[in-house]
């Protein structure tokens, strides 16, 4: 049986003379809570990206449940794959607003039912008080939820994070990242998940990738964040914690 739901096969992406990613082979497998580690610049959020095609690789292929990721309609595909990036975007507008600006994608059109909406807000630690306000007034953490509800709306298999937290203090980003995981577990997603502070993220990930300058450095479960074998990642690691 194949419990793959990604496959990059040779992945390499250039932009003029700058090779941002080099020759990149991987698999993820469904259900999977992996996280892309690695310091700023080393291609972490451009490999994200291409997961559900904001960025194409300059050369090799990638595969979303062993389809060719260029041969998925685009919009069918951003409903399976739902991306959260680091600072949310709200449009001007209520949350109600913010949230149902997916339904043309899911819907064809019919609005979603304030139920819907209030279940939607209840999974991601909000309540139905939120619905009529405004959303640019909300604190950070606040819109990193509404920004969650509104790709959960589409009813995704993977949940891709570009840095989630990295806008916000320790405290308020774990909540965050214990939310997450707590509806990887209970939705059945796959997430996957960049970040460059392996200590918040020790205690969720399952499978952790060190890339840096565009290389898959080192790749395993958790525990190589505690026992990196590479020079390079033990580097990384030291630094971090310096």
């Amino acid at each position: 049986m194949n419990n793959s739901i990604f496959k990059l096969e040779s992945v390499s992406f250039f932009v003029d003379e700058l090779n941002i990613l080099n020759n990149i082979s991987m698999g993820i497998n469904k259900n999977d809570f992996v996280v892309l580690l690695g310091p700023s610049g080393s291609g972490k959020s451009t490999l994200l990206r291409m997961l559900n095609c904001l960025n194409s690789p300059t050369s090799g292929n990638i595969y979303f449940n062993d389809k060719l990721l260029t041969n998925y309609n685009i919009i069918l595909l951003r409903q399976k794959v739902g991306m959260v990036f680091q600072s949310p975007t709200m449009i001007n507008g209520t949350v109600r607003e913010n949230l149902t600006m997916t339904q043309k994608w899911t819907k064809d059109d019919n609005a979603f039912s304030d139920e819907e909406l209030n279940v939607i807000l209840e999974q991601v630690g909000l309540n139905s008080d939120f619905l009529n306000k405004d959303a640019r007034s909300l604190s950070g953490g606040e819109q990193q939820r509404i920004a969650l509800a509104r790709v959960l709306l589409n009813k995704p298999e993977v949940l891709l994070l570009d840095e989630p937290t990295a806008n916000l203090d320790p405290q308020l980003a774990q909540k965050i990242l214990k939310l997450v995981f707590d509806l990887y577990q209970k939705l059945g997603l796959t997430v996957i998940l960049v970040s460059h502070h392996h200590n918040e993220i020790r205690k969720f990930a399952k499978r952790v990738v060190y890339l840096v300058d565009g290389e898959i450095i080192e790749e395993g479960t958790v525990d190589i964040i505690n026992n990196p074998q590479s020079a390079i990642a033990q580097a990384f690691i030291a630094k971090e914690v310096e």
